[in-house]
């Protein structure tokens, strides 16, 4: 498992959502550095764990699968998962901390939330969204882009991300990385290979 994609010196891409073998070939192939599994299953891009697990082996070492997980019961079951968790629901420091993988701690945005998961243990980074997650809601990011610097967990951006606003976002904010899954989509819960490239080859643009 690698987690270049937040620390590397271009912006980090996740694409999320996916669930067949043929987009997460498009994504890994256009240059994504992270690749998330929706196990929420009231989602429309849910995937059930044996089907992640094989789409987890067309990765290849240098991205990062992400299984993107909500007020679960139980985390026991992720301990063989050989990527890091985003936890994206109420989960509280305890949860977050004893996590069995490295966590991905997603948040609608509030500057008091952000700060809240800052440093805390085991929280790899802090996705910030402009919703619960997966709504395509976008926030303005200039205040966020004002804490960034304070931060010491690298932040990555998402929530109504297209091809068409990802570099502004990435130039007033520059965060760790983007998260896109609707603004790839040709209907719900769809990604269309052309949107995953073009957004990925906006991002890539920006060096």
């Amino acid at each position: 498992m690698s987690i270049d994609f937040l620390h590397s010196e271009s912006t980090g891409i996740k694409i999320c959502g996916l669930i067949d073998e043929e987009m997460v070939d498009v994504a890994v192939g256009s240059g994504a550095g992270a690749i998330g599994f929706v196990f929420v299953e009231d989602s429309p891009r849910y995937i059930e764990r044996t089907v992640a697990d094989t789409l987890m082996l067309q990765l290849p070492d240098e991205v990062t699968g992400v299984a993107v997980v909500q007020n679960a019961t139980s985390l026991d079951s992720f301990s063989t998962w050989n990527g890091l968790l985003q936890l994206c629901g109420n989960e509280d420091e305890r949860t977050v901390a004893t996590a069995p993988r490295p966590v991905i701690k997603a948040v609608q945005w509030d500057p008091e939330e952000v700060l809240r998961w800052d440093g805390c243990e085991n929280v790899r980074a802090i996705l910030v969204d402009g919703s619960r997650g997966g709504l395509g809601v976008s926030f303005d990011v200039t205040a966020l882009a004002k804490i960034i610097p304070t931060l010491q967990t690298p932040i990555i951006i998402a929530g109504g991300l297209t091809s068409q606003n990802v570099q502004e976002v990435i130039r007033i904010a520059q965060p760790a990385a983007v998260d896109v899954s609707s603004g790839i989509e040709s209907r719900l819960g769809i990604k269309d290979p052309k949107l995953i490239c073009e957004f990925i080859n906006n991002v890539v643009a920006l060096g």
